[in-house]
């Protein structure tokens, strides 16, 4: 991927995960983790039992298709909120994303169609609950974003918008089969303080607000989970001391 006429960016994987290379901001080339690759250092008992009870084979195949249903949830979301924010017209918003999930359901007669159909269950989830209601402008989708701060980091930002207020938010939305608490969802606490760092960095503003908005497989509520502004200092910490204990592990 390319951002500048002088500095571009690749994505390549290692052994132990997914990392960016970025040229032309310095005069070596940066070899910078991936937020989600970074978070994968910390330990979630509950999964951690759910895979010795389901084996190894199971529960990848299981985290694939979570991964492939929420591929397509984004997708949709991504699809809306484009057309939205150029017409403000929801019916219009909706078509887009219905014309995707069909046709992505028409690629074959097994697999993909029954992922579709949970990503689109998921869909109708944000779209009752009317997501779009709060913002007043989309200032990018699917950015990427990167830091050289103590060592670096890299990652794509779902959302970044104004509200109404004029705030500007970082949004991420996920998909989940069961719903969260508070134990589930430090990993996103930390991914999107590091975006909201990387996004203060790329606007010159610190957002107000770093929003994870989830949609699960039982529920219709979406579960919704914030970082303040100030609090963002405290879930960076916590990511950056991660991150350097990811560098010592696997890239020193």
């Amino acid at each position: 991927m390319s951002l500048s006429s002088n500095i571009t960016i690749d994505r390549k994987n290692y052994d132990w995960g997914r990392a960016y290379i970025v040229e032309g901001a310095s005069e070596a080339p940066l070899i910078l983790p991936s937020v989600t690759t970074v978070l994968k250092l910390l330990k979630n008992e509950k999964y951690d039992k759910l895979r010795e009870q389901f084996g190894d084979a199971r529960w990848d195949k299981i985290m694939s298709d979570a991964a492939e249903r929420g591929n397509h949830l984004h997708k949709m979301l991504e699809l809306f909120l484009l057309e939205w924010d150029r017409e403000r017209n929801v019916e219009r918003s909706l078509q887009k994303a219905q014309v995707y999930a069909i046709e992505e359901a028409r690629k074959d007669d097994g697999k993909n169609s029954k992922l579709v159909e949970r990503g689109k269950n998921l869909f109708w989830n944000f779209y009752y609950d009317k997501f779009w209601e709060n913002i007043s402008e989309i200032v990018d989708n699917e950015v990427f974003l990167y830091t050289t701060f103590k060592g670096g980091w890299a990652g794509a930002s779902d959302f970044i918008y104004k509200d109404l207020q004029g705030n500007l938010i970082v949004e991420d939305f996920k998909s989940s089969t069961f719903i969260k608490d508070e134990d589930d969802i430090l990993a996103y606490k930390l991914q999107i303080s590091a975006y909201m760092f990387m996004c203060a960095e790329k606007y010159g503003i610190v957002p107000k607000m770093g929003r994870i908005r989830i949609a699960n497989e039982q529920f219709s509520e979406i579960q919704t989970f914030t970082v303040e502004d100030h609090e963002m200092k405290v879930y960076l910490k916590q990511f950056i001391d991660l991150t350097e204990q990811f560098r010592n592990l696997y890239m020193s």
